[in-house]
């Protein structure tokens, strides 16, 4: 692989950092922005201004602040909806480009965010960012990547949202604290201004390729729009009776929605507040561990996919899910701390190795390229719908199976264990259908 096209794959791969970054970035800042503890409750708190305009603080119930926390999918499905046809109009390096820009517009008002009102409109713009990456990157870290290494640099999407995690979290124990919580943003509008520099000097050397007049298929070029291609628009991939189309798109959808229904997301989102009734106030630095551990996990795969291939890291990890959620439903309801961590760590590592990853990789392996671009917008689509779905309803849900006990409140994993059972069911149905067409 050439020096170019791996600054190149880091260049692209950025753009997903900011979605790692917008699921954690308010996990462990819940209670100055909220202006109450670190369990989110709300309790009287100095509403000072710390500087003329901007408050120390917002003040939000735990329902309030989850769905600030989950609306940026919303933006996010929009996003994905939006991808195909800001590609045909722009390219992928074009449709990046606008991904920066609505994430560095969004963290800028999240800093600047006086009431609850505004941060839902910031969260969503920077959803919208989030959702253009997220169908985009993978695309074009495929087209650039050598044949040999091809599924192996898809990984690179999922190490870098996991990075992107890591900061967040990270960032939360220096600017836990009233008004200082804003700064956390700066870090995201630093990374979109390196996004929209680098789209720059990209660009550039696509440019110089085709004044040159090179005839040889350089692996840059393809990420500009191409008059030879007739990619399919949304609606004709949907009325397409092409075996090969239908089936690999029922595959992309599965694992799209198989990533969201093992219950990740909403872990990662309010990981701080799930393990506060084991971990009490050591529970923020317990999440933090888990996403430094995902890192190394998460590069697992991109030596494992090429000898095992996508099928069985999807399947084989899930079906550990299952026995892991389990593990930590009786860890939390029997206040069993060293369960509850063997638990949730066999869970998240389970999914860096499979669902998280790989998820990404599967969508031009099993479409064909006129169709990847729709068939991602679709299967992102459905992604963020349930993302929302699953972060908006998993408070409420644990509550309730709780009765408003902490000594219940694992029983929503024994949940999560049923539905990773469901998907490994459904992935392996979905990929036998899709292998028999390819035949």
């Amino acid at each position: 692989m050439s020096l170019r096209t791996a600054l190149t794959a880091i260049w692209a791969a950025l753009h997903t950092t900011q979605y790692g970054f917008a699921i954690t970035s308010l996990n462990g800042v819940q209670g100055p922005v909220t202006c109450g503890g670190a369990g989110g409750a709300v309790t009287p708190h100095s509403l000072a201004l710390a500087s003329p305009g901007l408050k120390d603080c917002i003040q939000m119930s735990p329902a309030e602040f989850g769905l600030v926390t989950s609306i940026f999918t919303l933006g996010g499905l929009l996003g994905s909806l939006a991808a195909n046809s800001v590609t045909h109009r722009v390219g992928r390096i074009g449709t990046l480009r606008v991904s920066a820009l609505c994430v560095l517009v969004g963290s800028a008002i999240m800093g600047l965010a006086d009431s609850m009102g505004v941060m839902v409109a910031a969260r969503i713009l920077i959803g919208l960012g989030c959702g253009l990456s997220t169908v985009t990157v993978p695309l074009v870290l495929s087209e650039i990547a050598p044949p040999s290494i091809k599924r192996a640099l898809g990984i690179m999407n999922q190490i870098f949202i996991v990075i992107g995690m890591l900061i967040a979290q990270s960032l939360s124990f220096p600017f836990a604290k009233p008004y200082v919580w804003r700064y956390v943003f700066t870090v995201s509008i630093g990374i979109a201004v390196i996004q929209l520099l680098g789209s720059l000097a990209v660009r550039l050397e696509e440019k110089a390729e085709i004044v040159v007049g090179d005839e040889e298929n350089d692996e840059e070029t393809s990420l500009l729009p191409s008059d030879g291609q007739k990619p399919l628009s949304i609606k004709e991939l949907l009325l397409s009776k092409d075996p090969l189309v239908t089936r690999g798109l029922l595959v992309v959808l599965i694992t799209q929605l198989s990533q969201q229904f093992c219950g990740v997301s909403p872990v990662m989102y309010f990981s701080t507040r799930i393990l506060t009734p084991v971990f009490q106030s050591n529970s923020r630095l317990i999440a933090l561990f888990i996403i430094i551990t995902k890192i190394p996990i998460t590069c697992l795969p991109a030596f494992l996919i090429e000898r095992l291939g996508s099928r069985r890291l999807l399947i084989y990890p899930t079906c550990f899910m299952s026995i892991a959620a389990v593990v930590l439903a009786f860890g939390i309801n029997y206040d069993a701390q060293a369960l509850s961590v063997i638990g949730v760590f066999s869970f998240v590592i389970a999914f860096s190795v499979g669902l998280g990853p790989v998820t990404w990789v599967v969508l031009p392996e099993v479409m064909p390229k006129h169709a990847v671009t729709a068939a991602g917008s679709i299967g992102l689509a459905v992604n963020w719908s349930l993302n929302f779905c699953m972060g908006a309803i998993f408070l409420p849900l644990q509550r309730w199976m709780s009765g408003g006990k902490d000594e219940k409140e694992g029983n929503i994993f024994f949940v999560l264990a049923a539905t990773c059972v469901t998907v490994v069911i459904a992935m392996s149905m979905a990929f036998k259908a899709q292998e028999r067409v390819a035949i």
